[in-house]
């Protein structure tokens, strides 16, 4: 036994650095902040930077679409006639469904 500890070198006997040793340990394994876990909440991150970009690019389709439509008469009553299925006064609205379903 004495042999074995004779064999590991006197740097790593030292008090400081085996505290050392067991702090980065300790960073890298046991804690709630480990590298497993960063990598991951850096996965997720990109992925909801992702996920943001997309909706920002369908919200600026939805406003140009809302400006169009507000601007335009035609294409509001177009929209509701279509999409509401609302009639102007005196109008009766008839709804045909296919029989295939589509």
């Amino acid at each position: 036994m004495k042999s074995l500890i004779k064999q590991i070198p006197s740097f790593f006997k030292n008090i400081y650095v085996l505290g050392t040793l067991f702090f980065i340990v300790w960073l890298t394994i046991f804690d709630s902040n480990d590298i497993l876990t960063q990598l991951a909440l850096r996965k997720k991150e990109a992925d909801l930077q992702q996920r943001k970009g997309y909706y920002q690019k369908k919200i600026k389709i939805i406003e140009a679409d809302r400006k169009a439509l507000f601007s335009n008469q035609d294409l509001l009553e177009r929209i509701a006639r279509e999409k509401y299925y609302m009639s102007a006064e005196g109008e009766d609205v008839y709804v045909i469904i296919s029989a295939s379903g589509d």
